[in-house]
């Protein structure tokens, strides 16, 4: 179960990369509107149970549910509802806490206060493997790598795979993808790997593979757990489709993801890609403005890698998409949000 918890998190912080989102979705009220969304059998009891006797293990048990299912494409107000129940504990000290509050600060890019949650674990548990882990994404997500490798040596004497798995992520980030990469298979082919553990690792394989510009590869990475992955995959595996100009497969699933449960900006924003590609018509397209447009008018600042996609991909209006892509680059600096500033700046330059 240890290694469950372990790997859970480490899909939660997966969502730090490629394109990542606060999980604050304010201009997604269209998504309130979806039918409730379906809790597992063990949801449902740990809401009973709760009703009859509110006690604080039960809410975090079923905070840390809804965390759970809150990276797959559609449930993101699950969020919220983990939100909810933490704010109803009462015991506030407890590393279970602790954890699950640090995982939704970081959600909403508040990495300071992330690491002050995480910190307080450390002081109970020097070398706890989830803070641990936790902490070494949340520093890759603000291009620390030597605080993130820090963090990796915290699992030397604890875990020698996921020691190993953190710190090739890490020289991956230090620019040493063509090492990492190769080392990372080995390990990947040698291990019998849980399905945590697998779709952790393809992951970052996926996005070594891409870094090393091998794209088809990178993708073949992601396919097969597909199914079971966060969004901050399915967001991945659909650009690296569309790079290769394969809309098929992202309008077909995506297309499908939407009629059952609504999709976040970031997913509709690829089927709208998918769409035009295809020629399918523009019906996503004038769903996608019209949430744009009223994330603009509130102000809404969140979700800021969507919006550089969107008025570089689509819009294409360069000044908008580097003023976004600013925002975007001042808390999140993966790969990803490096290049989207990039983009933008060339895109300002008429350099494309």
């Amino acid at each position: 179960m240890r290694i469950i918890r372990i790997t859970l998190t480490m899909l939660c912080l997966l969502s730090l990369s490629v394109a990542a989102a606060p999980f604050k979705p304010a201009s997604d009220s269209t998504l309130q509107l979806q039918p409730v969304l379906p809790l597992s059998a063990r949801m449902q009891q740990l809401s009973a149970q709760l009703g009859r006797h509110p006690e604080d293990n039960t809410r975090l048990e079923l905070a840390g549910l809804y965390l759970q299912g809150a990276r797959q494409p559609g449930y993101d107000d699950w969020f919220h509802q983990a939100d909810e129940l933490l704010h109803a504990v009462s015991q506030t000290g407890s590393v279970r806490y602790l954890l699950l509050q640090a995982d939704l600060q970081q959600q909403q890019h508040q990495f300071s206060q992330a690491m002050q949650s995480l910190n307080k674990v450390f002081a109970a548990t020097p070398h706890h493997q989830q803070a641990s882990l936790m902490a070494a994404r949340i520093y890759l997500a603000q291009n620390e790598q030597a605080l993130a490798q820090q963090a990796c040596h915290r699992l030397w004497q604890q875990d020698l795979f996921l020691f190993s798995v953190c710190s090739y992520e890490v020289a991956g980030r230090r620019g040493q993808w063509t090492q990492s990469y190769a080392a990372l298979q080995e390990l990947w082919q040698r291990q019998r790997l849980t399905s945590e553990l697998d779709i952790w690792l393809r992951g970052i394989l996926a996005e070594q593979a891409e870094q090393l510009q091998q794209v088809s590869d990178a993708r073949q990475w992601l396919t097969p757990i597909l199914q079971n992955a966060p969004t901050s995959l399915w967001l991945k595996w659909a650009d690296l489709s569309l790079q290769l100009n394969d809309a098929k497969p992202v309008y077909q699933r995506l297309s499908h993801a939407y009629q059952q449960h609504g999709l976040s900006d970031g997913l509709l924003l690829r089927l709208t890609l998918a769409e035009r590609q295809l020629g399918a018509g523009r019906a996503y397209h004038a769903l996608l403005t019209e949430r744009i447009e009223l994330r603009l008018a509130r102000g809404d600042a969140d979700h800021a890698a969507d919006l550089v996609h969107y008025f570089l991909r689509l819009k294409h209006d360069a000044k908008a998409a580097l003023y976004w892509a600013t925002v975007n680059y001042q808390t999140a600096k993966e790969p990803d949000d490096l290049r989207l500033l990039t983009l933008s700046e060339n895109a300002v330059k008429g350099v494309y």
